[in-house]
C-alpha cells in the first residue's frame, strides 16, 4: 500500500488541536482521513484525496499487478458497486449514474447526444470554458446553437436567462457554483425556466462539499479531482429518467450498447437504455474505485455535517480578511447563495503578489481573474487562519 504523506506545519503551530477545534462540526474519524497541510486552502483546484481512496487505488493496481485468476469479474463487479455508493449518495438510482473520465468529457457526451435535434442551447459568457467547448463543438458540427449570454455580475439567475430561452431551447447549462465568485445558482428557478428544455448542470465546484438538489437536474457532471477528493482520471455523471429519452447515444461505443461481450454479432449493437451507454469505449475502472472510496468518506460523515464545516470555514477566512481590509467578491445575498470559494483582493497590491506572499508562508491558494481565490474544505484546520490573519496584515 501507498503511505500517505504526513501533514506539513507553517509558521506556528495553532493553539487548539485539530479535532477540538472542528468538534462541532466534523468528527476525528472524517479528519483522521485527511493530511492535506496546514495552509492548504485550494480545493476548488485541487482537493488532496483521503487515506481510504489513496489506499482503495493501490489495493487495485496491487490485485492487477498480481492477478489471482481472471479479473474480469472481480472487476466488473467493483464497478457495479462503485456505481451504487454513487447512486446511493446522490440519493438517484445506479442505472441512472455512470463514471465518466472528466467533467469535460461527460459534457462533450451530452452536447454531441443532443447535436441531431436542431434547437438552441443558453449557457452563461463567464462559464469556466469546460461548460462552453462541448456545446461549441457540437455546434460546429451541426448540432444546437450556442447562446453565450452576458451577466455582468456573474449572478446567474433565472431572470439573467430568461431573454435567450425561447421555444426552441433544448437544454440551459450552468454551473452550480461560479469557480471564481462562489456564486451557488438557484436551481429551482432554473428548473422553471427551464421548462420541458434539458437543465444540465456543472457541479464540479460544490458536488461533495454541500448537499445538491439532485431531483432539480436533468444532468449532473462533476470532475473528482475537487471538493469530490478522490482525485484526476474520473468523475460522476447522473441523468434523469427523462433526459435518457431525450439524448442520442451519439458517441456509445462497445461498452455501451446491449450485449457488449458478444463479439461473434458483429457492430453496430443496440445502445443501452442506462447511463452507460454515454460510455464510448471502457470505463475509467480504477477511477470508479476511487470514487467509492471518496464517496463512502462522504457518505459516513454525512454531507450536511462536511456542509457545515466548509461554511465555517469560509466564514473565518472572511472575517480575517475583512480586518485585513480585503475586498471580498461577495455576490450572495442569503446563506444558500454561498459556497465553499471566497475571493478577494487590495486595492493597494496585485493579486498575484498577494497569492505569491501567501504562497511564501506556505498557505496555498490560487488567483483567479485579478482575485485571490480562498477555499477551505471540512477537514481545513482553523489554526490556518490565525497564519492567514498574521500574513495579510504584514503585507
Amino acid at each position: 500500500m501507498i503511505a500517505a504523506p504526513e501533514p506539513r506545519s507553517i509558521g506556528r503551530a495553532p493553539s487548539t488541536t485539530r479535532s477540538t477545534l472542528h468538534a462541532m462540526a466534523v468528527s476525528a474519524t472524517y479528519l483522521h482521513e485527511f493530511v492535506e497541510p496546514l495552509g492548504y486552502l485550494d480545493f476548488a483546484a485541487i482537493g488532496p484525496p483521503s487515506r481510504r481512496v489513496c489506499a482503495a487505488v493501490a489495493d487495485a493496481y496491487a490485485r492487477v499487478a498480481e492477478p489471482q485468476g481472471n479479473m474480469g469479474a472481480p472487476i466488473l463487479g467493483a464497478y457495479e458497486a462503485a456505481l451504487g455508493t454513487a447512486g446511493r449518495v446522490l440519493g438517484v438510482a445506479p442505472e441512472l449514474v455512470t463514471v465518466v473520465p472528466s467533467t469535460s468529457a461527460g459534457l462533450f457526451r451530452i452536447a454531441f447526444g443532443l447535436a441531431p435535434f436542431g434547437g438552441n442551447i443558453v449557457v452563461p459568457s463567464h462559464e469556466f470554458p469546460a461548460n462552453v467547448y462541448p456545446w461549441l463543438r457540437a455546434a460546429g458540427m451541426g448540432g444546437p446553437e450556442i447562446r453565450r449570454v452576458d451577466i455582468p455580475d456573474r449572478r446567474i439567475t433565472a431572470g439573467a436567462l430568461s431573454e435567450a430561452v425561447d421555444d426552441e431551447t433544448r437544454a440551459i447549462a450552468v454551473s452550480w457554483v461560479d469557480y471564481l465568485s462562489g456564486f451557488r445558482c438557484d436551481l429551482g428557478s432554473l428548473r422553471e425556466l427551464a421548462d420541458d428544455a434539458l437543465l444540465i448542470v456543472d457541479a464540479i465546484q460544490g458536488l461533495g462539499a454541500f448537499e445538491f438538489p439532485v431531483a432539480l437536474a436533468d444532468v449532473v457532471v462533476a470532475g473528482g479531482q475537487s471538493w469530490l477528493r478522490w482525485g484526476w482520471g474520473s468523475g460522476l455523471m447522473a441523468l434523469s429518467p427523462r433526459s435518457l429519452e431525450m439524448l442520442h447515444p451519439t458517441l456509445t461505443g462497445w461498452w455501451g450498447v446491449e450485449d457488449s461481450f458478444d463479439w461473434d454479432a458483429p457492430p453496430p449493437h443496440t445502445a443501452r437504455s442506462d447511463a452507460e451507454q454515454f460510455q464510448d469505449g471502457s470505463p475509467p475502472l480504477f477511477g470508479a474505485f476511487a470514487l467509492r472510496a471518496a464517496l463512502e468518506v462522504v457518505e459516513a460523515e454525512g454531507i450536511r455535517a462536511i456542509q457545515a464545516a466548509v461554511m465555517e470555514n469560509v466564514a473565518a477566512a472572511e472575517d480575517v480578511i475583512s480586518a485585513a481590509g480585503g475586498e471580498i467578491l461577495a455576490l450572495w445575498d442569503r446563506d444558500d447563495e454561498r459556497s465553499g470559494i471566497l475571493a478577494f483582493r487590495f486595492e493597494d497590491e496585485p493579486s498575484a503578489q498577494v497569492t505569491q506572499r501567501l504562497d511564501d508562508a506556505e498557505i496555498i491558494v490560487s488567483e483567479r481573474g485579478g482575485w485571490v481565490r480562498v477555499a477551505p474544505h471540512a477537514s481545513t484546520d482553523p489554526g490556518v487562519f490565525d497564519v492567514l490573519a498574521e500574513v495579510l496584515h504584514n503585507g
